[in-house]
């Protein structure tokens, strides 16, 4: 059993940001942004490395699994 939560919605983001517009907040939402743009990157360097042979690309395929399951390529607007 994972301890791991699933992913936020870019909907459910604004909902928190719409109830609570605390500095710490929209810290948290910035930070949230930019994890979410560097598992975007290794989205965009995976799908450009060609066919998974081989060890790496058992590890490619694992990670393959993980980033398609983040909705994080929908880029959220900056807060307001």
């Amino acid at each position: 059993m994972s301890r791991i939560r699933a992913p936020l919605s870019i909907e459910q983001l604004k909902e928190i940001q719409g109830r609570n517009e605390s500095a710490d907040v929209l810290t948290l939402l910035w930070e949230i942004r930019r994890l979410r743009s560097i598992a975007s990157a290794a989205d965009e360097l995976e799908r450009s490395l060609g066919p998974r042979v081989g060890s790496p690309g058992l590890l490619r395929a694992t990670l393959r699994v993980k980033l398609d399951g983040e909705p994080c390529f929908v880029m959220m607007s900056p807060p307001e």
